[in-house]
């Protein structure tokens, strides 16, 4: 989930650029979108969450040319699907409403209305998303944890009980025996170090995927 500071930018984002299209400042709407996409640098640099300056871009854009009869209106489907990836089902539904709030003070005629009813049946498919984001994220770091446990298990104890099991064999060796016993000792000892080998091998494997991702 994003921090309480990103997450009121990113709700006042459609307010500000609300606000700017009913002004004067939306004469310099290119000037805008060129300063926000200096900042979307200089956060991508500072690893800060640019989902804000990309409501604010998407929004500013579809408000100072038209609102809901904005060529570039599709960008408000644009936006609520990103927003829908990095905030929680709750907030994605209350962001879809405020954008419905603010964009319907644009309507003006029957095909503006359709834009509108069209975003407020999206509304729900937003939040949908949004928690099955959540549910995935979840899941991978359940998954992630479980794979953890695994290669500590492998590392600590089963190859400590594994190499344990191939000295007690090789103690065993040097003891006088039988040829069936020697035999059964060699099985012993040759299958433990095949387990050794191949618990090696998967632990090698699991970490280079790990470094791939």
């Amino acid at each position: 989930m994003q921090r309480n500071p990103t997450l009121l930018l990113l709700f006042l984002s459609p307010v500000i650029s609300f606000v700017i299209s009913l002004t004067p400042l939306s004469h310099y709407t290119p000037q805008l979108i060129a300063l926000s996409t200096i900042l979307f640098i200089v956060f991508i640099r500072l690893k800060l969450s640019t989902i804000p300056l990309i409501s604010l871009v998407a929004s500013l854009i579809v408000f100072t040319s038209g609102g809901l009869s904005s060529p570039f209106y599709f960008l408000i489907y644009f936006l609520l699907f990103s927003a829908s990836f990095t905030i929680s089902p709750i907030f994605s539904l209350l962001f879809s409403l405020v954008l419905v709030l603010l964009l319907g003070q644009t309507l003006n005629n029957p095909s503006s209305l359709l834009s509108l009813t069209s975003l407020l049946f999206i509304t729900p498919l937003v939040w949908l998303v949004s928690r099955e984001s959540v549910s995935a994220a979840k899941s991978i770091n359940t998954i992630a944890r479980d794979e953890t446990d695994f290669l500590l298990w492998i590392n600590l104890k089963f190859k400590t009980g594994i190499t344990t099991i191939i000295d007690l064999a090789s103690q065993l060796q040097s003891t006088p025996l039988t040829y069936t016993q020697r035999t059964q000792i060699k099985k012993i000892k040759d299958s433990a170090h095949s387990l050794l080998n191949s618990s090696q091998k998967l632990t090698t494997e699991i970490s280079n995927e790990d470094g791939e991702l």
